[in-house]
């Protein structure tokens, strides 16, 4: 078994879509749906498939493809829905009902048509809101990645969620036990799953995902700080590097946009890494920085 986490904005935005269509069933994110509901309402009924499959109990496994790394782009996700959606992977993931006629005659244009929904959908109710998603799900990968180094796999694995077992290389959720084999095992934190966790099956791999820690603090209404409270805690600088890191960053663009050299950006990044306060991981030959939910925390002043 190989371990590996991933972030899949893809995941997010069908699970966004799960959680609109009951929303009395997630109360943690009723100021996020609340905001949410009239800009899907704006985008018109949905012409295709997708909010179908995306509410069904069990959420196809051919529209939720795991990615391949820890990092993907919606757009990457989105081109690639198509490619690895083949005819078999998608008749042996629904039952053949004439409603899903089209996707068995022609699946690839049908998906096609899925994947642009779910552009749209992604822009209009995650996109918005993403860099504080990312940073609290990046910020999750970070913290149980250490905790992987401390403790190994199996601890990981145990503390991810009450219905999540682990023994003897067996996985168990919700108590039905699944042999892992030779298959990886991709963990994908969410901010959208919980109070669940969704195992998706493939020949390839498993994808565990799960609740996110601190995704519950993330719709909070903050009160504003006070003036240069965050710099009087921090320093000016590193309080600089905090509000710019609400999105992903290079240490070079942090340098230039803040008129110090790359070695300063690199030590300050260093002391707000150690303080759980940001995450960095390499994407491509570059190593890119965000703020975790706790920093995003400290940047809103609902921590005092």
């Amino acid at each position: 078994m190989a371990l590996r986490f991933a972030v899949s904005p893809l995941w997010e935005t069908v699970a966004a879509l799960r959680v609109l269509a009951v929303p009395g069933y997630f109360p943690v994110h009723q100021r996020w749906i609340a905001w949410a509901r009239p800009r899907i309402a704006a985008l018109g009924p949905d012409p295709t498939l997708l909010t179908e499959l995306a509410t069904m109990p069990v959420v196809p496994e051919f529209l939720i493809p795991t990615p391949g790394g820890r990092s993907i782009t919606i757009a990457d996700e989105l081109a690639w829905l198509p490619e690895v959606a083949t005819a078999a992977r998608v008749a042996a993931a629904l039952p053949p009902r004439p409603r899903f006629r089209p996707l068995f005659t022609d699946h690839r244009a049908v998906l096609t048509g899925i994947a642009a929904r779910l552009a749209l959908v992604h822009e209009a109710v995650v996109a918005p809101v993403w860099p504080r998603l990312e940073g609290v799900l990046q910020g999750d990968v970070e913290r149980r990645g250490r905790r992987m180094v401390e403790a190994g796999a199996p601890a990981v694995l145990a503390e991810l969620h009450p219905d999540v077992e682990y023994r003897d290389a067996e996985l168990a959720v919700w108590r039905r036990p699944v042999e892992i084999g030779s298959r990886d095992l991709v963990l994908v934190p969410s901010a959208f799953t919980w109070p669940n966790v969704y195992l998706r099956e493939s020949l390839v791999r498993l994808a565990l995902c799960y609740p996110a820690h601190g995704f519950g603090s993330l719709w909070e209404r903050p009160r504003p700080p006070s003036s240069n409270a965050l710099a009087r805690l921090l320093g000016a600088t590193r309080a600089r590097l905090l509000h710019e890191l609400e999105r992903p960053s290079t240490g070079a663009e942090l340098a230039v946009r803040l008129g110090v050299t790359a070695g300063a950006v690199s030590q300050h990044l260093g002391v707000l890494r150690a303080a759980g306060l940001v995450v960095s991981h390499r994407q491509g030959r570059e190593v890119v920085s965000l703020r975790t939910g706790l920093g995003q925390s400290l940047v809103d002043g609902e921590v005092r």
